[in-house]
C-alpha cells in the first residue's frame, strides 16, 4: 500500500457535509457573525474538496476572513502532514486479519462485488481496508473522476493563505480524536457507509455541491437525512456532528474569552440545525447574524 495513498485518504476524511435543518437559501455558502462582549468572529461552512468553479469567494467571506486574528479549523494539516498520520491511519483504518470480503455481509459483499466490476475499481489493493476507510477512499476516487481535488477544498484554501501570510491558526480537534471517532464505528455502521459510498451517483454529488454553492440547506438535508429513520443511521450523524459540535462550542468559546477574533471554517454540516454551532453559540449568549 502507497504512502501517498494514505496521505490522501487521511487529507479527506469527513468530505462531505451533512444535514442542515434551516432553510438558508440566500444564493451563497452559509456565512455568519458571531458577537460576544465587544469580540466579533465569523462562522463559514466549508466542504473539504472542491472545484476551481467554487473561487473566488464572496467578498464578504474574504473580509471575514481577512478581519480576524485567527483562523479556526477542524485540524491544522500543514504540508508533510499526512505522512505523519500513517501510523494513524494504519491503526484504525486497516485490518490486518480479516480481507474486506470476509467482514460484509452477503447483501453488502454482492454491492461491493457487483460495483468492483462495472467500475473497474483496484478493489484488490482495499482488501485490508475498515469500511469506514474503503468508503472515503471510493468517495475520493469517483469524485476526482467527476474533476474535483483536495487541494481546491475550502479548509484547504485559508490553511493556505493562513501559513503563507504567518496568521495563527487553532485546531478544534485533533487527527487523533477523528481517527478514533471513525474507527470506534460498528463493523455494520462502517458497511453502511460503504453501501452509500458505492450507491452515490454523479447527480447526487453534482447536487450536493450545487447546494453548497447557493447556500441550500434544505437541498442538503434532503439528501443526506435520507435513511436517517434507521436507528444506526441517526446514532451514526449524532456521534459524527452533534457528539463534536458540544465540544467545538467550547473551544470557540474559550477563543472569545481570551478576546481572540476568529474565522472559523468547518464543515458546512456543522455550522446550522437544533444542535450545530450557530444554535448553541446563541444558547451560550451570543448573538448570531446571518451574512451570506
Amino acid at each position: 500500500m502507497r504512502i501517498n495513498l494514505l496521505g490522501k485518504i487521511a487529507v479527506i476524511i469527513f468530505t462531505l457535509p451533512i444535514a442542515c435543518f434551516l432553510n438558508a437559501d440566500n444564493g451563497k455558502p452559509d456565512l455568519w457573525k458571531i458577537e460576544q462582549n465587544g469580540v466579533t468572529s465569523y462562522l463559514f461552512g466549508s466542504i473539504h474538496i472542491g472545484t476551481e468553479s467554487m473561487y473566488p469567494l464572496s467578498s464578504a467571506v474574504s473580509n471575514a476572513y481577512s478581519s480576524a486574528d485567527y483562523l479556526v479549523v477542524e485540524i491544522d494539516l500543514k504540508p508533510g502532514d499526512e505522512v505523519k498520520m500513517m501510523p494513524l491511519v494504519q491503526k484504525y483504518g486497516l485490518d490486518m486479519s480479516t480481507p474486506i470480503e470476509q467482514r460484509l455481509s452477503s447483501k453488502g459483499l454482492a454491492i461491493y462485488q457487483k460495483a468492483c466490476k462495472q467500475r473497474a475499481l483496484p478493489c484488490a489493493q482495499f482488501a485490508l481496508f475498515r469500511g469506514w476507510l474503503l468508503s472515503t477512499q471510493l468517495t475520493l476516487l469517483q469524485m476526482q473522476k467527476l474533476g474535483y481535488k483536495e487541494e481546491l477544498g475550502i479548509d484547504k484554501y485559508f490553511l493556505n493563505l493562513a501559513h503563507k501570510s504567518n496568521k495563527s491558526v487553532i485546531s478544534l480537534e485533533s487527527a487523533q480524536l477523528q481517527f478514533e471517532l471513525m474507527g470506534g464505528l460498528d463493523q455494520e455502521t462502517q458497511e453502511m457507509m460503504l453501501i452509500q459510498s458505492l450507491q452515490a451517483t454523479r447527480q447526487d454529488i453534482e447536487a450536493l455541491f450545487t447546494a453548497w454553492k447557493t447556500g441550500d440547506d434544505e437541498a442538503m438535508l434532503k439528501m443526506f437525512m435520507q435513511g436517517a429513520e434507521n436507528p444506526k443511521i441517526k446514532a451514526m450523524y449524532l456521534k459524527l456532528f452533534d457528539e463534536r459540535n458540544f465540544k467545538m462550542v467550547k473551544k470557540i468559546a474559550n477563543n472569545v474569552s481570551a478576546n481572540k477574533s476568529q474565522f472559523i471554517v468547518v464543515g458546512a454540516g456543522h455550522i446550522i440545525g437544533k444542535n450545530g454551532l450557530v444554535n448553541l453559540l446563541i444558547k451560550n449568549g451570543y448573538k448570531a447574524t446571518q451574512l451570506q
